[in-house]
């Protein structure tokens, strides 16, 4: 039993290493233009810090860097574009705009015809009649409702699709409108940077929004999250002891995640023991 545990564990470390090398970014990558006529902003590498990709902890340290219109760590696209490059196009002299209508196939089916159904009149009180009735040997006839009208819709023909796209001839020549566009995607470089350097974490995936937290929220998360990872076999358990160790803004795909590269508890609790170690031994004076 224990020959076939150790071979069990001994192929998940195997998986994690092939997970590691293989790693990349489903982000849509920034436009060729964008690299040529932006260049990139690298900041200095640094250890602190918490990174998720997809779930899988990423080990530091850490190079964040404004690629184009894109933010990479450690030359992994982490973001889609912050500013489109399409904005940036738009702030230069002689830009050509070109539209496109794309449409509607001609074997598509039109879309069925509405039918609305008038409310039926309500019955007149007429009161008077009624009295005469009561005492007459003749009851007048009753007045008939008024039939239900029934009206259609007849739908309009589907409008094409119109595509604007903007295209330049020649270089592109910064002006301040672009370089307006360039410091909104700077300044996110520069969000994430601190974030890390404070000892925050930051989780990236294309499928869900970011999830972010500043130092003492990471600390709080990572002193807990390596046990609850390890002590878990199963998702179901996994994502309640999620949900009672407090972290219910974790979104469920991103513990989906987490549970799916959950022996990388394996890094996270050596990287957790090993602040604790430092920071002890700082105190000490050694």
């Amino acid at each position: 039993m224990k020959t076939t545990r150790f071979f069990l564990f001994l192929a998940a470390l195997v998986a994690m290493s092939v997970a590691d090398a293989q790693q990349t970014s489903a982000f849509r990558r920034p436009p060729a233009a964008s690299l040529k006529a932006l260049k990139a902003a690298v900041g200095k590498p640094f250890n602190s810090g918490w990174v998720f990709i997809d779930g899988k902890y990423l080990d530091p340290p850490y190079k964040v860097e404004r690629y184009g219109t894109v933010i990479r760590i450690n030359k992994i696209q982490v973001t889609g574009e912050i500013v489109p490059w399409e904005e940036f196009i738009k702030t230069q002299k002689g830009v050509k705009v070109s539209r496109t209508e794309t449409a509607v196939p001609a074997g598509e089916p039109a879309p069925e015809p509405v039918i609305e159904e008038e409310p039926e009149p309500e019955p007149e009180d007429d009161w008077e009649s009624s009295l005469d009735d009561l005492f007459d040997d003749a009851p007048a006839a009753k007045k008939k409702s008024t039939a239900k009208k029934k009206s259609t819709y007849k739908p309009r023909p589907p409008k094409p699709t119109v595509t604007v796209s903007y295209s330049l001839d020649g270089e592109f020549v910064p002006n301040d409108k672009s370089n307006a566009l360039l410091q909104r995607v700077n300044s996110m470089r520069t969000k994430i940077d601190s974030l890390l350097r404070g000892g925050g974490y930051c989780c990236f995936s294309s499928r869900y929004p970011a999830i972010t937290a500043d130092g003492g929220a990471a600390r709080h998360v990572l002193s807990k999250l390596p046990a609850i990872m390890k002590d878990n076999p199963s998702l179901h358990a996994f994502s309640q002891s999620i949900r009672d160790a407090g972290f219910v803004y974790f979104s469920e795909k991103f513990v989906e995640d987490l549970f799916r590269n959950r022996f990388d508890y394996l890094k996270l609790q050596k990287r957790y023991n090993d602040i604790i170690e430092k920071e002890q031994m700082e105190k000490l004076g050694l």
